[in-house]
């Protein structure tokens, strides 16, 4: 795929949608999710395929009719919303998965607050993480380029949305980018010794693209 800004409405259309799985975004939503499982803004269909076969009744909801029927092209049971009603009656699933979405909403909390309404279990979701700062360093995640990006989250400022929403939750930063980053900017005598203590466990991750949370229902 191409980098440099992108608007993700149409930018995915030409991906393979298995090629945009993160599997380890696979394993936290099967660590947590309940059997039942929305997964809103499902995109290509990628992850409800891959939660599929692990045994997970999912059903796939996005804005784009486009995406959609990329997605029922996989077998995947995908519909379309009108981004703001959740088609689903209270207490319609077990869980809901939100991955890479609340960054593309102008209101997120209204959204959040229809997932709570459809789920018994918890919302579980993944946003990329600005909690990070580079400074000068002339480094970006190419995820930070899209478009249509209205919110750019921290730990603290996600934190706030969904206990503003849900009362609770659990925020994380995962995928740790440090060693590609030290291979990138460090000299390259200080190289060696870096990937030395990287392996040692004795250079602790500072900066993280992501941010996984979860908010009971």
């Amino acid at each position: 795929m191409p980098r440099g800004p992108r608007d993700s409405r149409s930018w995915y259309l030409d991906a393979d949608p298995l090629e945009q799985v993160d599997h380890a975004l696979v394993d936290f939503a099967a660590a947590h999710a309940g059997h039942e499982l929305l997964d809103l803004g499902c995109g290509l269909g990628g992850y409800s395929l891959e939660l599929g076969k692990r045994g997970f009744a999912v059903r796939g909801l996005d804005v784009s009719d486009r995406y959609v029927e990329r997605a029922r092209s996989l077998g995947v049971e995908a519909e379309t919303y009108d981004g703001s009603t959740l088609p689903l009656p209270d207490d319609g699933v077990d869980s809901v998965l939100m991955l890479e979405v609340i960054e593309h909403l102008d209101e997120p909390a209204a959204l959040l607050a229809e997932a709570r309404r459809v789920a018994r279990r918890n919302v579980l979701l993944s946003t990329p993480n600005a909690t990070q700062s580079f400074g000068s360093t002339p480094v970006e995640f190419s995820h930070m380029l899209d478009l249509d990006h209205r919110h750019a989250f921290t730990v603290a400022s996600l934190s706030e949305l969904l206990d503003g929403v849900f009362g609770t939750s659990h925020v994380e930063q995962v995928a740790p980018v440090d060693a590609r980053l030290a291979a990138q900017i460090l000299p390259g005598v200080l190289r060696p010794p870096y990937r030395w203590l990287h392996r040692a466990g004795l250079a602790k991750p500072l900066f993280f693209t992501r941010l996984i949370a979860r908010a009971p229902a």
